[in-house]
């Protein structure tokens, strides 16, 4: 029963179903028959010995918000005198996707619009004396409650304090849950993504439905494991459709389940960590630098690659925050001579802008092994960048484990280019560095036409 405002009338009330077990009721209740996964959720969230905390992850358009909106109406249909809290996906806007949800399931139900009242952020059940209200996506909306159930939809857009908060809110109550449901996300840093490591690891209950980020992109049957739904109608084809349409960021994270580094992932997620080998090569290796410097606010690189291709850091000078700070120059040059002597350089990269004298005594020193490659050239940035990612598929390269130079690598993005995708900063302004990921790209570059240029044949004069 919809109401905007007013008295609430018993006489036009109806009684609910009667009870059974909870899913079988919400499948009545609802007229709605529910995918298997959503079954088994459901069961394991409803049984007596439920935990404080569960967190669930799974590929766009499997059902997910459907699933939280019916643990949400069994709560207040089963349970007398409960307090439920959907937290909304935006810190001011209350007219949250699972509430919608919610209000699709009433309004649609024979059995349940006129046992309800509904309003525009709160859903009553006068036959219990239950509700579930809706709470903005901030620390303030946890403060004052005390709920039994706390419904998080899209846990990769909450904010961390936000989830801590309705952690604690629900600390007095002995049979609290705080249920978490998203899809994957691209910041690294946020709290959906220690949830899902604990999941993983085995520290947290919790279901993750995700495609193995390490099989080819185009496997079907690597699908299916993200896609627990894939059976329906229509399913199949629209995923077909996505992985042509979708940039491969994008259907990792929405279509395969998988977390991607950023917004716009230069690499899929897992990738790169899965080509760590810890080595460190000897001195005397034949190797080629790539060097991206910057004056002040950018950090500036120098990475190698080996034959093999295998990647390390040489040298790397970030700004570590202090205003006025600029790159130590002399320590830059000193590196850069020690390499030299080190290893068996055969060539020196160069991205030339604000160190255009230090590669000109660099070239004097050392000859024609002292190159410039502009970086703003996506003529040459292009193909570069896209041997460096098939190489990083293919499992063609190694690097040494720097965690700077993962950091650098998680930061970068994709912008697409005519001669291809070339690494960017998510933005102009970000404080996010990728100056160690551009100079591995060019190190790799390098090495990698070196190795493939193909040798001159000899010229043999043959005699009668």
């Amino acid at each position: 029963m919809a109401l905007s405002a007013g008295p609430k009338v018993s006489a036009n009330l109806k009684p609910l179903p009667p009870k059974r077990s909870p899913v079988p009721w919400i499948e009545h209740a609802t007229g709605e028959k529910l995918y298997t996964w959503q079954r088994e959720l459901l069961r394991e969230l409803t049984a007596p010995d439920r935990p404080r905390v569960y967190y669930a992850q799974i590929a766009r358009k499997n059902g997910k918000t459907r699933a939280a909106a019916c643990l949400g109406l069994l709560e207040i249909c089963l349970k007398k005198q409960r307090h439920v809290y959907a937290i909304s996906d935006s810190e001011r806007n209350l007219n949250s996707v699972l509430m919608r949800e919610l209000h699709d399931l009433i309004n649609g139900s024979e059995h349940l619009r006129h046992s309800l009242w509904i309003f525009k952020d709160k859903i009553e059940c006068p036959e219990t004396g239950s509700f579930i209200q809706v709470r903005p996506g901030n620390f303030k909306a946890a403060q004052g409650i005390n709920p039994h159930l706390v419904l998080a939809d899209e846990v990769h857009l909450l904010p961390s304090e936000v989830w801590d908060g309705m952690q604690q809110a629900g600390r007095a109550r002995t049979d609290a849950l705080l249920f978490g449901i998203t899809t994957p996300g691209y910041d690294l840093t946020c709290r959906a993504h220690e949830l899902y490591q604990s999941v993983k690891s085995g520290d947290l209950p919790g279901r993750i439905y995700e495609a193995d980020p390490a099989l080819p992109l185009d496997d079907r049957n690597n699908w299916r494991v993200a896609n627990p739904c894939i059976g329906r109608p229509g399913f199949a084809e629209a995923l077909e459709y996505d992985y042509k349409t979708l940039p491969e960021h994008e259907f990792r994270r929405f279509a395969l389940g998988c977390w991607t580094a950023t917004h716009s992932a230069w690499l899929p997620y897992g990738a790169w960590d899965a080509l760590t080998t810890y080595d460190e090569p000897p001195q005397g290796t034949r190797v080629w630098l790539g060097f991206d410097g910057s004056y002040s606010g950018d950090s500036t690189a120098l990475v190698g690659c080996t034959q093999d291709g295998h990647l390390f850091v040489v040298g790397c000078w970030e700004n570590p925050g202090r205003q006025g700070w600029r790159v130590p120059r002399d320590d830059v040059l000193d590196t850069v001579a020690h390499a030299f002597e080190h290893f068996d350089v055969q060539e020196l990269a160069c991205d030339p802008p604000y160190w255009q004298s230090e590669i000109a005594q660099w070239g004097a020193r050392w000859g024609d092994k002292v190159i410039e490659i502009p970086t703003y050239s996506v003529a040459r940035m292009g193909p570069a960048c896209s041997s460096f990612h098939a190489a990083v598929m293919d499992g063609a390269l190694s690097h040494s484990g720097d965690a700077r130079l993962a950091r650098h690598v998680s930061n970068a993005v994709v912008r697409s280019t005519p001669h291809g995708d070339v690494i960017t900063k998510p933005d102009k302004d970000s404080p996010a560095k990728i100056d160690l990921a551009v100079a591995a790209v060019l190190a790799h570059s390098r090495a990698s036409v070196a190795v493939t240029k193909p040798k001159a044949k000899p010229f043999v004069l043959w005699s009668a």
